[in-house]
């Protein structure tokens, strides 16, 4: 007699999805609820328990050896093992592959596979979804300030698209426009032939895009002594650095402490505070950690790759400037 086809496809595999659905009234009105001993009820559920976790899913290896220890009797207790078997073994099949499948578990297995890969699938399309509108929006980006016009970086979509909509066809450049952005906007000084400075008159661009003068061109911020002597600078409210720790520590308390707020994680905070206005409130500071705590990747909750160390934000990883943009702008939020 030919023994059945494997009830789960050899690609099933549900390694890191610790959930296993458990049909309540099904298990209690079953035969192995109703017949089975204790002992037997117990290695029979620790054997569904393990098959939830192997390739396929809902199967298990036909080896007295590893199911005994799947079922909690460990490899030396072969005897005891053998005494609770059939029981344990109750609703099992072996199958042409050579293993051992239930075919309740190995149904819900199948429900479970075909939600995780509808995730995936939409995980991806939300993937390439985002890579295109970085395009649309570098594009933009680029369209405008050939126009003239320079938005600051993190302008929403949906305005941008609406500036970008409204230029007139065929737009050649002319001199750029003074908008709000995360950089002082400093005109270009001079008529043409007014007296020199020692520094050619000449237009350069910030990280930010903004154009300045060459002979005003700003320090990064919170990267240089010279903005005390920024008048904007000056006016600017201080960082609260502590205050942004504390919040920190009572938002994310699962994340790494921070244990000293030394001067080089003070510069950074001073940084990320004077990129934008938006970010000069702790009410912006709040939101960001909950957008963090929101994120299972950014909180640890994801797997490793290849079964290694979940990845898990710190403080510093946080506030260094490329990672704090990318929170900022919902990268790491499904």
């Amino acid at each position: 007699m030919s023994l059945p086809d494997p009830l789960v496809p050899p690609e099933v595999d549900l390694r890191g999805l610790p959930f296993m659905p458990l049909d309540v009234a099904r298990l209690r009105d079953s035969g192995l609820a109703i017949e089975a001993t204790g002992d037997e009820f117990r290695a029979a559920i620790l054997l569904w328990c393990a098959s939830w976790g192997q390739v396929p899913a809902g199967s298990l290896p036909n080896s007295d050896t590893a199911l005994a220890t799947y079922a909690g009797y460990g490899r030396g207790d072969l005897k005891g093992w053998r005494k609770v078997r059939a029981g344990a073994l109750r609703g099992f099949v072996e199958c042409s592959d050579g293993r051992l499948y239930h075919p309740v578990v190995a149904e819900k297995a199948l429900d479970a596979w075909a939600e995780r890969v509808e995730y995936r699938e939409a995980k991806e399309n939300e993937k390439a979804r985002k890579q295109r509108e970085r395009e649309d929006r570098k594009r933009m980006f680029e369209a405008l300030r050939g126009a003239g016009i320079v938005l600051p970086w993190n302008t929403q979509t949906s305005e941008l698209r609406s500036r970008y909509e409204a230029l007139p066809k065929n737009v050649t450049g002319h001199a750029p426009v003074t908008v709000t952005g995360h950089a002082p906007d400093t005109a270009k000084t001079g008529t043409g032939t007014g007296t020199g400075t020692g520094i050619k008159d000449q237009e350069l661009s910030t990280p930010d895009g903004v154009l300045v003068g060459a002979a005003h061109q700003p320090d990064p911020p919170g990267d240089s002594e010279s903005d005390q002597e920024n008048p904007a600078i000056r006016r600017m409210a201080p960082c609260p650095a502590q205050a942004i720790v504390d919040l920190y520590h009572e938002i994310l308390p699962e994340l790494p402490q921070v244990a000293l707020l030394n001067d080089s994680r003070r510069r950074h905070l001073q940084g990320r505070w004077r990129e934008h206005e938006a970010h000069r409130s702790l009410e912006f500071w709040r939101d960001l950690f909950e957008t963090i705590r929101a994120s299972p990747f950014l909180m640890g909750k994801t797997p490793g790759r290849n079964g290694g160390t979940p990845f898990r934000a710190t403080f510093d990883w946080i506030i260094a400037p490329t990672n704090f943009v990318k929170i900022v702008e919902g990268n790491y939020h499904a």
